[in-house]
């Protein structure tokens, strides 16, 4: 199957095509993360059981983990007692961080996942796992 992507909506605005960094690995409990600091946001879905292992997975990722981790260079920019940390001990940066979704809800971020093989309509994230895409 081809990369899933995300459909969904935030405060009355479509959002396309977002990528999905770990579709079918926290049972479809999919939050939003937005990334700004600059005029357009970058929006990730991350499946994860929290806000806070939703960045924890963020940080770790290797495509996107640098966007949020701290450079050795800059630490020292980063008083230690202001410091948040990752789940492998890097200093993460969460200025520029929007996490969206609904704790406690089955899905707290509502959207739909789309790839090659996936009905035309997408699935939702709690039915990826049944879904027979082959």
């Amino acid at each position: 199957m081809s990369e899933i992507k995300a459909n969904g909506n935030l405060h009355g605005h479509e959002l396309t095509g977002i990528e999905v960094l770990n579709p079918g690995d926290w049972f479809g409990k999919t939050w939003l993360i937005e990334i700004g600091g600059s005029y357009t946001p970058l929006f990730l879905i991350v499946e994860a059981n929290s806000m806070s292992d939703a960045i924890d997975e963020l940080a770790d990722n290797e495509k996107y983990g640098h966007l949020i981790v701290v450079e050795d260079e800059y630490l020292g920019d980063y008083p230690e007692d202001d410091r948040h940390y990752g789940p492998s001990g890097q200093v993460l940066d969460l200025d520029h961080l929007m996490i969206h979704g609904q704790e406690g809800a089955e899905i707290p971020f509502q959207c739909r996942y789309h790839s090659n093989g996936l009905p035309a309509e997408g699935v939702l994230p709690t039915d990826f796992e049944h879904v027979d895409a082959d």
